[in-house]
């Protein structure tokens, strides 16, 4: 969940690599309030505002994750504000989008996924809408069945259960995992340090890179 945060900071820790892609990452602590927590960053364009004493207006995305037994808060600053106005947005972003634009971005996608399908001749055009809906509930985690009869009478299966492994094959794909993930494409274009996914020459190391900065299990 993103939500608006003016924070405090306190401490800030020295900038730390990690992941595979050794990926810079910045902690710091921040007061909330009357609360102390703990806060992280991948986005280097913010770096430079994280300071010891500074008041900061930012976006947290706050989330939960289980860890051999235990729940830990993961708290991202993916936005930070200065006179009301985001740190080196990209354009047509906007930072804490609803969740009614998300979904709106999620069906677009799928729609543009099946009829590149059936550009391929994977699909058949009375299919397209069909297959749409389907790939957005895999998208979207709703656990619906996912088979469609294509023209050449092969069944087609978003990867819902990609194994260990399995590459990135296009830029589509890639697209549904940002979106199945809830990660705007603003903020992998800043973690890659790319303005278009047509730059890159790996898809599967984009990814695994967006995953070790966004801490994707």
């Amino acid at each position: 969940m993103i939500e608006r945060k003016t924070l405090v900071v306190t401490s800030v820790e020295p900038i730390k690599k990690v992941g595979e892609r050794q990926v810079p990452k910045l902690s710091f602590k921040a007061k909330d309030g009357d609360k102390e927590l703990s806060y992280f960053t991948f986005r280097q364009s913010l770096f430079d505002m994280v300071k010891p004493g500074q008041t900061i207006s930012a976006d947290v995305d706050t989330k939960t994750r289980e860890y051999e037994g235990n729940t830990y808060t993961d708290r991202a600053v993916v936005q930070i504000y200065r006179d009301g106005q985001p740190i080196a947005a990209k354009p047509g972003f906007r930072a804490g989008k609803s969740p009614e634009e998300l979904d709106q971005s999620a069906k677009t996608m799928c729609l543009a996924y099946a009829k590149d399908l059936a550009v391929a001749n994977l699909l058949s055009l009375n299919q397209i809408l069909t297959f749409a809906e389907q790939f957005y509930d895999w998208v979207k985690g709703n656990g619906k069945e996912q088979k469609v009869e294509s023209s050449a009478e092969a069944t087609i299966q978003p990867r819902a259960n990609m194994p260990t492994g399995l590459k990135v094959q296009n830029v589509t794909e890639l697209k549904a995992l940002l979106a199945k993930h809830k990660i705007p494409t603003a903020e992998a274009y800043e973690i890659l340090s790319i303005k278009s996914f047509s730059e890159l020459k790996n898809l599967d190391d984009a990814w695994q890179q967006i995953k070790d900065a966004k801490q994707v299990p």
